[in-house]
This record gives C-alpha cells, sequence and structure tokens, in this order.
C-alpha cells in the first residue's frame, strides 16, 4: 500500500508482480506499508466528533491512540520490555520516508529504535480515522524488492510482536483494543 503522498513510479511493476502483490494507495501517512493478513495486523478506529474521546488537535488524537494500543498490549502480557511512546515531529532517518515502518511519528510505539506499532490518521469534518499497525514477520526485504531503485541508505527494521504472542495478539487485540479505548 502506497502512502498518500507517494508516486506509483517508485515501484518496479515486474517485481510488483512477481511478488504477487496488490498495490493500492491509503489516504493517510507518508510511507509504503505491506498488509499482509497472516503476518501483519492492522486495525482502524474511528472516532467521531461528538465521542467525548475526539480530540480535535490531530497530534493530541495519535497520542491518545498510541496510550490505547500499548494498554491493550500490557493487557495480554504481549509488550516487550523496551517498549515506548515516541513524541515528537516526525523523523524519517534510516528509510522512512520510504517504508513507513521505518520512520516514526508522534504517537507510535517504538521498542528499542524500531517500530512496533505505527500509526497514521485521516481527519474530516466527522472525526478522525486512526489506522494501526503491527508485523509478526518483517516485511522489510519483499518491500525492498519491489523497488524500482534500493534506498540510499540502510532502512531501518520494524520490531515484531514477540512469537509467543503472535496468536494472543491475532485472536484477542481487538477486544483488548476496545477495553483500552473506554
Amino acid at each position: 500500500m502506497l502512502g498518500s503522498r507517494q508516486s506509483g513510479e517508485i515501484l518496479d511493476q515486474r517485481s510488483v508482480d512477481e511478488r504477487g502483490l496488490e498495490v493500492v494507495r491509503r489516504r493517510s501517512g507518508g510511507g509504503a506499508v505491506l498488509v499482509d493478513p497472516e503476518d501483519s495486523l492492522w486495525i482502524d478506529i474511528e472516532v467521531g466528533v461528538e465521542d467525548p474521546r475526539y480530540l480535535a488537535e490531530p497530534m493530541a488524537m495519535m497520542a491518545a491512540v498510541g496510550k490505547w494500543w500499548m494498554a491493550a498490549l500490557q493487557a495480554l502480557e504481549c509488550c516487550p520490555s523496551d517498549i515506548w511512546q515516541f513524541e515528537g515531529a516526525m523523523e524519517c532517518d534510516a528509510g522512512g520516508d520510504l517504508l513507513c515502518f521505518a520512520g516514526r511519528a508522534h504517537g507510535e510505539l517504538l521498542a528499542g529504535h524500531s517500530k512496533l506499532v505505527g500509526l497514521s490518521q485521516r481527519r474530516t469534518r466527522d472525526g478522525a480515522r486512526v489506522q494501526g499497525q503491527l508485523h509478526f514477520e518483517d516485511p522489510t526485504d519483499l518491500l525492498l524488492g519491489a523497488l524500482a531503485e534500493p534506498p540510499a541508505s540502510t532502512v531501518r527494521r520494524p520490531a515484531l510482536i514477540e512469537s509467543r504472542c503472535r496468536n494472543i495478539v491475532a485472536s484477542e487485540l481487538h477486544v483488548a483494543l476496545v477495553t483500552a479505548v473506554r
């Protein structure tokens, strides 16, 4: 999935086809992501403007959603010991302008220096949709192989959910998030 500001020209269509990838553009976020129902988990959280949890300031909304994700992962006992929430302006070092998980944005969850939960936000007059993703398997090589040109520098890889937590997170995170949001 291409980010909202990316051109399809960054991809090598033959490589995309060989890998069996479907390319779509999302209306939020800057870098490309791989949404794989087996190897990642993608969740949209929508908060209407009439909802008391809605925050008019976009960065505050991102921080709140990141806290909900953290609470849900903690409730499932699936948080890495070095998890933390990023605060501040977007950082696109180490390939973050190209691949979403390689950068950092306000509210996102990191384990060490790598992104564990990526967030992007789309706002309308009706409210906010914050999209979140985490990975069970590293998609870096697959995504890099679909590019028309390799990145100029080494790309930061995402943090992964521990294998012992994969089935727990895949089957129970939705419920844990609903509980955290309440």
